[in-house]
């Protein structure tokens, strides 16, 4: 065997050893993105805002002050694991200062998941909302258990 041919040879492993390295590190990298089979989805939820006074109460994204009673608030969790939890909903005004909160307990199996729907009624009608025609965009805040989960804008207009 040639010096020259030991050379190629050497820088052939080495060259071999870094690449199959690089390769192995992405498989790892890869690997921690892929979630095991079987793996628990965050808790998540959707939220439905209607006039609550309407059959049927349904859904919505613009309420007229002047025709409009009540707020029904409909939270439809996912993923929601064993235990009490505490649902809070905060009215956010424009100005982005809490009108109202209101707070429901439901239960979940212990070892299980669930997919609960709870469902509120905010008064509006006769409230300082319609009494100072408090229009504009405003949002339901959505906590589970004091964290924030997510928010959904609406508009009260005139």
């Amino acid at each position: 065997m040639s010096t020259r041919t030991g050379k190629l040879d050497v820088n052939f492993l080495l060259t071999l050893m870094l690449g199959s390295a690089a390769l192995l590190a992405g498989c790892a990298q890869g690997m921690d993105q892929v979630p095991p089979s079987g793996a628990v989805q965050p808790v998540a939820m959707t939220v439905t805002l209607c006039d609550s006074s309407e059959q049927g109460c349904s859904a919505a994204t613009s309420f007229n002050l002047g025709t409009f009673r009540d707020l029904g608030v409909g939270v439809d969790w996912k993923n929601v694991p064993g235990g009490t939890h505490t649902q809070q909903i905060a009215l956010v005004q424009p100005n982005g200062v809490v009108y109202q909160t209101v707070s429901h307990s439901f239960g979940v199996e212990d070892g299980k998941f669930a997919a609960p729907a709870i469902n509120d009624v905010i008064p509006v009608a006769g409230t300082f909302i319609t009494q100072r025609s408090q229009t504009g965009e405003w949002t339901i805040d959505v906590s589970l258990d004091g964290q924030s989960v997510g928010t959904r804008k609406f508009q009260f207009t005139e």
